[in-house]
């Protein structure tokens, strides 16, 4: 795990969605979101981008935000919503390479060293994928850059 300050997290022509749903339903929102930008005639430019709001943990929703660069505009609906700029600043950014299963630890341990450094963060933690795994063999390749704004603010 790697922490690097004073990032910026900027991209260009997205399609988004958010809902509350479970775990298991998640991956599911990401591919309603690939099929639609495919029905508008558009092209992914890169790998989603997604952001967790809240997790109930009573009963495993979650308020998820998926984003999807994409190569032009396309209209937003009710469901899906497109976004000329996805721009974060002054961020932290915490690369993370392996297995996904150890994942969360990392995240766990960037919110450490957000508390042990007194930084406060004013957004959630935008996971931007580096590589797409889809096979079992593969795991150890899964690479994410997690982005977080931090206040500027010094008390």
């Amino acid at each position: 795990m790697n922490i690097e300050s004073q990032q910026t997290l900027e991209v260009n022509n997205l399609i988004s969605i958010r809902q509350k749903t479970s775990p298991a339903q998640a991956q599911a929102l990401l591919v309603n979101l690939v099929e639609y930008v495919k029905t508008q005639g558009a092209n992914r430019t890169g790998l989603p981008i997604s952001t967790t709001y809240s997790m109930d943990a009573a009963t495993q929703m979650m308020d998820i935000e998926f984003y999807l660069p994409i190569d032009k505009e396309i209209p937003s609906t009710g469901e899906f919503v497109y976004k000329p700029l996805l721009h974060l600043s002054n961020c932290l950014r915490m690369t993370y390479k392996g297995n996904p299963q150890f994942f969360q630890k990392a995240c766990e341990d960037l919110n450490q060293y957000m508390a042990q450094n007194k930084l406060v963060p004013i957004t959630t933690g935008f996971n931007v994928n580096r590589n797409e795994v889809t096979k079992q063999e593969d795991l150890e390749q899964f690479e994410v850059d997690v982005y977080v704004s931090i206040n500027p603010n010094v008390f």
